[in-house]
């Protein structure tokens, strides 16, 4: 089960710098940083297992596609942003209202997987066995990396 479940994740690795950039293009860095610092992290990870044009020319295709979903997403956020200021910052607190944004908050992440997992499909499917256990075995050295209190990336 854990196999299954590592090979599942290298098949994200691809990506899983998107949520991490995204985050910090969110938190004042741009969405230019955020493109560059995917861009930089997806190339190194499409290095590591040598793939092919075609390969690349679908990552970036489902690059893309995240990408727009994530933007779209933190328009979203920024918008809701002043709404939640004024419920925490009254002079009495509408739990209703929270709770209606809490809401909204795990409908939009439902909506957001309906847009990324299908993209995830696309590229787990594009590499072949032997990438995805090259990606499977970077993912678990980051998460040791992370776990020992330091960050790395594919190719780092």
């Amino acid at each position: 089960m854990n196999k299954k479940i590592l090979i599942g994740l290298s098949a994200v690795a691809l990506l899983a710098g998107a949520g991490a950039a995204w985050a910090a293009g969110h938190h004042g860095h741009g969405m230019g940083m955020m493109q560059q610092m995917l861009s930089a992290r997806i190339a190194k990870a499409e290095d590591l297992i040598q793939a092919t044009q075609d390969q690349r020319a679908q990552i970036e295709q489902s690059r893309q596609v995240i990408v727009n979903a994530l933007q779209a997403r933190a328009k979203d956020r920024r918008q809701n942003h002043g709404q939640l200021m004024q419920l925490l910052t009254a002079d009495k607190l509408d739990t209703d209202a929270l709770y209606a944004i809490a809401n909204q908050h795990a409908q939009d992440i439902q909506d957001l997987a309906k847009v990324i997992v299908p993209e995830v499909q696309k590229i787990h499917d594009l590499l072949t066995p032997q990438q995805r256990q090259i990606l499977a075995q970077k993912a678990q050295e980051m998460h040791q990396q992370h776990q020992q209190g330091g960050f790395g990336g594919p190719g780092e």
